[in-house]
């Protein structure tokens, strides 16, 4: 949080597509669909602390290089990297937004909108495709197909193109782990 108590919000605001606060000097900013709180001393979410998970992939996000989204083509968390998707972005993400597929499916309409997410036509024609704003330059894709008597429910959760001008792999991984989490939490309360 060292790095927060230097900088200059109103000139990092534009390039983040953040709000910047005068009266407050703070960031506004939103990920996934939440309101951030950017301070000189930490990032608060709901006017308390948020979590050092979140705090993370934010600062990181802060004090990227990247200027401008690039959305196409999605790629995986392995393109990133040059190898195969990491197996625990498999276990930790996928496989558990994958078990309640048919739960979103039937609830898009209630839940997508408080994730800042909608629906969009399919790549791999799956039950129910959405599009992400996790961050403002940063974008999920992700498919979800239902259990079917052949084959079990799937997920795959892609990034936009450019997003490792804005975020490390491990920070792309840590953002697919809070959308999972705020994901299952709104389905178990909606």
């Amino acid at each position: 949080m060292k790095a927060l108590e230097q900088t200059s919000f109103p000139e990092v605001a534009e390039r983040i597509n953040a709000l910047y606060s005068e009266d407050d000097d703070a960031l506004l900013l939103a990920m996934l669909g939440q309101e951030y709180v950017v301070r000189h001393e930490g990032i608060f979410l709901h006017g308390q602390k948020a979590p050092d998970s979140h705090a993370g992939v934010i600062l990181e996000y802060v004090f990227s290089p990247g200027t401008v989204l690039s959305m196409l083509p999605w790629r995986s968390i392995g393109d990133f990297t040059g190898q195969a998707a990491p197996a625990d972005f498999r276990k930790k993400v996928e496989l558990p937004i994958a078990q309640y597929a048919g739960d979103v499916v039937a609830r898009a309409n209630t839940v997508l909108e408080m994730i800042d997410a909608k629906t969009v036509p399919s790549l791999i024609n799956s039950d129910l495709a959405i599009t992400v704003r996790a961050l403002p330059k940063v974008l999920l894709h992700v498919e979800f197909s239902q259990e079917s008597q052949d084959f079990p429910a799937e997920a795959w959760v892609l990034f936009s193109q450019n997003a490792n001008e804005f975020l490390s792999v491990a920070s792309m991984q840590a953002l697919a782990e809070i959308f999972k989490e705020r994901l299952l939490g709104l389905l178990r309360i909606y």
